[in-house]
């Protein structure tokens, strides 16, 4: 498998993880910010075939922006610290999934001599750490829900485009 199928693979696996965690959300913010992470791994996805087809890939809007906005929601929310913990197992998944798409991207950024592979790669290592964040954030949200409604920040530091 080259490094394009495996990236598109990947980006297929937690598209699915995404989905099926949505399913079983406990509350509405929770699915909300699922899908939209699910939809973000849609557009890597995309922009990685574009790019192995060496099409060009225009700059998109992700959605790190948005989920901070549901995340201030949620913190309103007094369902939020009842959630159950027996998602905390497939946030743990997801964490490690964001882990290594950091961690693949961060080495094909490195590994790669063309400028627009380069910038891709680059952009897509930043999403996977927003990613990671977001579901860091859902596993605290899950493992302490009163801390979090009382401490948790999730803010991008960025124009949060790929």
């Amino acid at each position: 498998m080259d490094l394009f199928e495996f990236s598109i693979q990947m980006e297929k696996d937690a598209e699915e993880l995404y989905r099926k965690m949505a399913e079983n959300a406990p509350v509405p913010g929770i699915k909300k910010v699922l899908l939209m992470l699910a939809e973000d791994e849609v557009k890597h996805r995309v922009a990685i075939e574009q790019l192995q087809k060496k099409l060009d890939v225009p700059k998109q809007q992700g959605v790190a922006l948005d989920i901070k906005t549901v995340f201030d929601d949620m913190k309103q929310d007094s369902n939020v610290t009842d959630i159950s913990v027996d998602a905390i197992e497939d946030y743990q998944k997801a964490v490690e999934i964001e882990k290594r798409g950091m961690a693949f991207y961060k080495e094909k950024f490195e590994e790669a001599d063309d400028p627009v592979n380069k910038q891709l790669f680059e952009a897509l290592m930043k999403q996977e750490t927003y990613h990671l964040r977001t579901c860091e954030n859902l596993l605290e949200m899950v493992q302490k829900p009163d801390w979090w409604v009382e401490n948790a920040e999730f803010s991008p530091q960025d124009g949060n485009q790929y």
